[in-house]
């Protein structure tokens, strides 16, 4: 027995060693022996991909965006059953990909139809109704070749048929690296607004697609700051201008992003990105020196976009940022932070104090501290610890108070009632925000 797990061990090292893409990092020898197996419905849908795909088939999971199992469940037809979706990788055709959608009957799932893919690899997929039909369509984005900025996006619609349903393409397959959906114009129909990142020759794009009737046409489209080399977040919010895109992006150098805003013009008839310039081909009034996100960082519904604010002495690992707004054609200021990224923090400084402090970390101790300018007193201290550290040190922080957790770790704060500038610890609760 020892012989073998033995034996079992460093074959699962071989694997981790030789790249197999779908071996899972086990958390005890007993998991490299006895794998977990589904249960339930995924147990159910895994038995029914077995029985479809009788010469074998390997599992593909999407790489990012809100669905990355196994097995995704969502009710396309709309009639408050869960539909089962796999993409799956046949041992017969290596190199591609193929979508099934499995219902559940009599408490048996089954596949009732599949669709070869785009690509050899899903790297996101999403679900919306973009042709008026009543039910949602399937929308993916599908990796051209593994571990490359290379993708493709479709859009498959459900055709019902004498023999049951039938998944067809209701779209060209669309270079896009990300992809949105949402009502951009106001017509009470959802579009699409897929990312594009260019090529050596062409600048990064955002472009505008109606799938109405099952009918793809470009709405418009608008260029993108030239120096992207990835997108990292698309999030929307309510402006001046109606519904509007956020997409932060990665630039070049790999160390700074870029805000694309876009909105729907009806000046222009097409969707437009007012903060990039056609001369420099760059979007420079979003920019920042960190990997931070857009979000509503104040709690007041609305998104913000962080900018730079520029602090003399700042510690290395601390940034910090200028929030704006977008209104009445300008970005205007909302409020100030300071950022962790090591402990995936940031702390919101209202503006009659943030020139009157400054921010000091102990690298070590994992230690923010705020400090009075005027009275060089420290005004409070924040720790950041891993949950299970803190637990079996707890005695070790007397005085500290849990003001937020997040990712298994646990922020202890402290403050100083003998400050000239004074916090409690309610307000460092409102304060801390995820990075």
């Amino acid at each position: 027995m020892k012989k073998l797990r033995a034996f079992l061990i460093l074959l699962s090292l071989s694997l981790l060693l030789t790249g197999c893409s779908n071996f899972r990092l086990s958390s005890s020898i007993d998991d490299l022996i006895s794998p977990v197996s589904p249960s339930g419905d995924n147990a159910g849908v895994q038995n029914a991909v077995d029985e479809y795909c009788k010469s074998g088939y390997l599992i593909k999971i999407p790489s990012s965006g809100d669905y990355t199992t196994s097995f995704i469940f969502h009710d396309l037809d709309k009639d408050k059953e869960d539909e089962a979706i796999a993409f799956f990788e046949p041992s017969d055709e290596r190199g591609t990909t193929s979508l099934a959608v499995l219902k559940k009957q009599q408490n048996k799932w089954s596949v009732v139809e599949s669709i070869r893919g785009e690509g050899s690899d899903v790297k996101s997929v999403d679900f919306c109704d973009v042709n008026n039909d009543g039910n949602d369509e399937i929308l993916v984005c599908w990796s051209i070749i593994s571990k490359s900025n290379n993708y493709r996006f479709n859009v498959y619609a459900q055709k019902k048929t004498d023999k049951g349903i039938m998944l067809e393409s209701i779209s060209d397959s669309i270079a896009a690296g990300e992809f949105i959906c949402l009502d951009i114009n106001d017509d009470k129909v959802n579009e699409v607004i897929v990312f594009n990142l260019g090529s050596a020759a062409e600048a990064p794009t955002a472009e505008l697609y109606s799938f109405v009737d099952s009918d793809e046409k470009l709405l418009g489209e608008t260029k993108l700051d030239s120096t992207i080399i990835s997108f990292e977040n698309i999030t929307w919010g309510m402006t001046d201008e109606g519904v509007s895109v956020y997409a932060d992006a990665l630039k070049s150098d790999g160390d700074s992003m870029v805000t694309e805003f876009i909105y729907w013009s009806d000046y222009y008839d097409s969707i437009v990105s007012p903060f990039y310039s056609y001369n420099s081909g760059k979007t420079t009034e979003t920019r920042r020196n960190s990997i931070i996100y857009c979000k509503d960082i104040d709690g007041d519904k609305t998104v913000e976009i962080p900018t730079d604010k520029s602090v003399k002495n700042l510690p290395a690992q601390i940034t910090a940022q200028n929030w704006v707004v977008y209104e009445n054609t300008v970005l205007l200021h909302k409020c100030y932070t300071y950022s962790c990224k090591r402990d995936a923090y940031s702390l919101l400084i209202n503006d009659d104090i943030f020139d009157k402090v400054s921010a000091k970390y102990d690298n070590e101790s994992r230690t923010f501290s705020l400090i009075s300018n005027e009275s060089k007193n420290e005004c409070f201290s924040i720790i950041t610890m891993i949950r299970s550290a803190y637990n079996s040190r707890e005695a070790d922080f007397q005085g500290y108070t849990e003001i937020y957790s997040n990712s298994g770790f646990v922020y202890l704060a402290k403050v100083n009632d003998k400050s000239d500038i004074k916090f409690t610890i309610d307000d460092l609760k409102n304060m801390i925000k995820p990075y």
